[in-house]
């Protein structure tokens, strides 16, 4: 995941100073092929190990990671 912030906040984390971030809470999905968008509310955010995902998930070559964010949306 990549987040923009400015230099400041950016320092500051680096430092070790910043361990907090907020954002809002909705996440804007984009479609590859048509370029349509779609704003997402989230409602709750998790963090799972990765050897709990599905194998189609685990191979698919999207996480880097040991661990993922999963969200959820609101209906």
């Amino acid at each position: 995941m990549k987040l923009p912030i400015k230099k400041k906040y950016f320092d500051e984390i680096k430092a070790g100073e910043k361990i907090m971030e907020f954002r809002d809470a909705h996440i804007t999905f984009i479609c590859e092929e048509t370029g349509e968008t779609l704003r997402k509310n989230v409602s709750e955010v998790q963090m799972q190990k990765t050897v709990w995902l599905s194998d189609e998930l685990k191979h698919s070559g999207m996480f880097d990671d040991d661990k993922v964010i999963v969200f959820l949306f609101e209906k």
